[in-house]
Parts: C-alpha cells; structure tokens; sequence
C-alpha cells in the first residue's frame, strides 16, 4: 500500500472508528475493573510502523527501558521491511519483532488480526505508540488491552483526533528533536494515569546516544572483493549516494542537481559514486548513472544487505542523502554525512551522530510536512531543496576531502 492509500484510510476509516472505540471503551470500562491486571513492567511493546529512520531515533528510549528493567520481555511491532534493522540495533530480542505486511490491503488486515491476537495472548503491560498522530497505531494500543498506552496525544490543538484510549498522554512538541520526544513517553509513564500535558523534568542531551556498528575485518574484505567486480581498487575514494525512494517526493533533491554534483566530484580521478537503497531506488539510480554518464557511477541498489551497506559505510568517505532513513542508518557508524534538509526541520530529524553536515536553506515556508499534516503538503514546488545549489554542496564535499 502506497503511503496516499494508508492516509486516507486512516483519516476515513481510523477517525469514526477511533470515535466507536471510544464510547465503547468508555461504557465498558466500569465493567471490566476487576478484570485489570495490576500494573506491572513484565512485558512491555513498542509500536512503530513506519520508516527505519525513527526507530533508529528511538534507540534512546530502547536503550533506557531495557536498562531500568532488564527482566521485562521487550517487543516491538513494525512493518515487515524494517525487521532487519533490528539485528544491528540489538536491543530487542528477534523473535520478539512482530511485523505486518502492507503489500496489499489482505495482508495487511490479516497480520493486524494475527498480531493482535498474539499480543492479547502475551498480556502486555505497558505499550508505548511511537506513531505521532496514527489512528491506526492508536487503535493498537486499545486492542492490546495493556494496562498502561502511553503515546502523543493532541490536548488542546484542533484536529488530530485519535480517540481516547490513551492513558498515558503526551503532548508532541513540535520544537525539539524527536529522539526527546520518544524518551518523555517513559518520563510520563512512571506514573500510573497522565491526562495532563506537562512534564517533570529536563531530558539531558547526554541521554541521546546510538550504539556504533564496526564490521569485521572479515565484512570488509568481501566489500573490497565486491567493489573490484567493477575495477574499484582500495585507493579509490567512495562516495556513497541516495537520491531518494520517491515515498514522499517533496523532501527530495533533484535528480538533475545529483547529476551535476555527481560530474564535479568525478572530475577527481580517484573519486567514485556508488549509489545505494533498495528496490525503490532502483529507477532514479539508473537514470543518474545515465545523466551523469562515467564508469565511475555504479549502480549498486538493491544489491547490498543491510550489514553490507553499514560496511560501505565504514570504507567510505562521504554519503549525500536527502532526509531519509538511509542518513540515520549512517548515523551508526563515523562516515562523514551531508544531509539534504528541505520540508522537514533539522531542528526535529537530524541524525544523532555529530560527523553530520546538515545542508539547510531555511526558508520561512519551512517546514510544511509535520505531524499536524501528516506529512502531506499541498506544496507542489520544493524551492527550500531546489535552492540549494550542486556548486555549495560541492564545495562542502570538497573541503572534507582535503
């Protein structure tokens, strides 16, 4: 299903829905007091659907759950593709990732009924919905019958209705980096009901970190043995590209600025662009390497596991990406990153790791895509990405060469 289709299921399905649930839960709640298990840390779940980029955003707030109660069981529920992207994270046991297809609307249903039935089964005690404004997450949360759901919640903000089953409500602040946003979600779920939008305290920078992925010396050797397929030696120098998966095409530079920037770095003999993503990927990296037009631009989408690509990341020198999973991916490891920012803040979805070049125009416009739109703009000209110019990126890329 395409991320259109899912929106507009959400909002003319999920809100009538959010609203029965509601008044269901409500009337039916006095009914099943003795029924609620006491408030316990056992099992506790974390759902996030969408996007590889936050759930590495929400390590942090991983991290310290599993820290504070090392004994609970820890699941996590994501769509099927993002599965991988747990092995490297480490902090949630592998067969405890329950994921839902959305290849279809069939698959899609029947995964929702399949998982839920297994977490009823679990009797999860605590689940946190890392979703900002998903009625379908919100849905979840209900369905899971967990003592405590902790999640945003609108207050008094208009629109953005996700009914009211939340017993743990945040307020989302749309002004700090979302990786602090996730971990006030445990802040407020020390206490047994929050209806009220403040917090106790302060979440320090130093509580923001991302575990580092180093491959084995074995990884990088079979990298090399990959790349010299295509006569690439150890003394060339990669530059790793992403021109973007098309999933919400207002957060992307031009293909036609990637093809300029590609030429004027391979004007350097020893310089190579390789471009990277998955299948998605796969038609606007055959169309760079035809614009650009050198040898030396290979196309490697959908061609590389996702260990593979964390190694390329510890071999090369450079990866320039729009906003996007792939730059968070990055962020596990010490590459050097230059990260196109245009309708989304930095401000909000910066990767964590310091080694990062944010390239940002800051126009008044920006940002348009937020949690308050569901990331649909009606901005049909992305002049904040457009504006910035092959020639600035590649004086930065330049001088991190030297």
């Amino acid at each position: 299903m395409s991320i259109e289709l899912m929106r507009r299921i959400d909002y003319w399905v999920g809100v009538p829905l959010c609203f029965f649930l509601t008044v269901m839960n409500y009337v039916l709640s006095p009914l099943t007091l003795i029924k609620r298990r006491k408030a316990s840390h056992k099992k506790i779940l974390f759902i996030k659907l969408l996007e590889i980029g936050n759930i590495i955003l929400a390590y942090p707030l991983l991290n310290k759950v599993r820290r504070e109660f090392p004994e609970a069981g820890m699941f996590f529920l994501t769509f099927e593709e993002n599965k991988p992207l747990f092995q490297i994270l480490d902090v949630v046991p592998s067969f405890n990732i329950l994921t839902i297809r959305r290849k279809s609307i069939c698959s899609f249903i029947l995964d929702t009924l399949r998982v839920t039935r297994k977490l009823r089964k679990e009797k999860v005690d605590i689940v946190f919905d890392l979703e900002l404004f998903s009625r379908f997450t919100a849905i979840l949360t209900l369905l899971t019958a967990a003592y405590k759901r902790v999640g945003f919640y609108r207050y008094s903000m208009e629109g953005l209705y996700r009914g009211g089953f939340l017993t743990h409500r945040v307020q989302y602040n749309p002004l700090v980096h979302i990786s602090k946003s996730y971990l006030s979600l445990w802040q407020a779920a020390k206490g047994n009901k929050k209806f009220t939008p403040e917090l106790e305290k302060k979440i320090e920078n130093e509580e923001i970190f991302l575990p580092r992925f180093i491959p084995s010396e074995e990884r990088k050797r079979q990298i090399w043995d990959k790349l010299r397929r295509w006569n690439i030696s150890e003394e060339a120098r990669l530059l790793l590209v992403n021109p973007g998966e098309g999933n919400i095409p207002l957060r992307e530079w031009s293909l036609e600025n990637f093809g300029i920037l590609a030429r004027r770095l391979l004007e350097d003999k020893r310089n190579y662009i390789i471009i990277i993503g998955t299948d998605k990927t796969s038609n606007k990296a055959e169309l760079l390497c035809r614009l650009v037009n050198d040898k030396r631009c290979l196309n490697l989408t959908h061609q590389t596991t996702l260990s593979e690509v964390l190694g390329l990341f510890s071999i090369a020198q450079a990866l320039i990406a729009n906003d996007c999973g792939l730059a968070h991916l990055a962020s596990l490891t010490p590459i050097k990153k230059f990260v196109l920012f245009g309708p989304e803040s930095p401000k909000v979805y910066a990767p964590l790791e310091e080694n990062t070049c944010i390239i940002y125009s800051d126009l008044a416009c920006s940002p348009c895509l937020s949690a308050f739109n569901h990331r649909n703009s009606i901005c049909k000209n992305n002049r904040c990405l457009e504006m910035i110019k092959p020639e600035e990126v590649y004086g930065l890329i330049k001088a991190h060469l030297r």
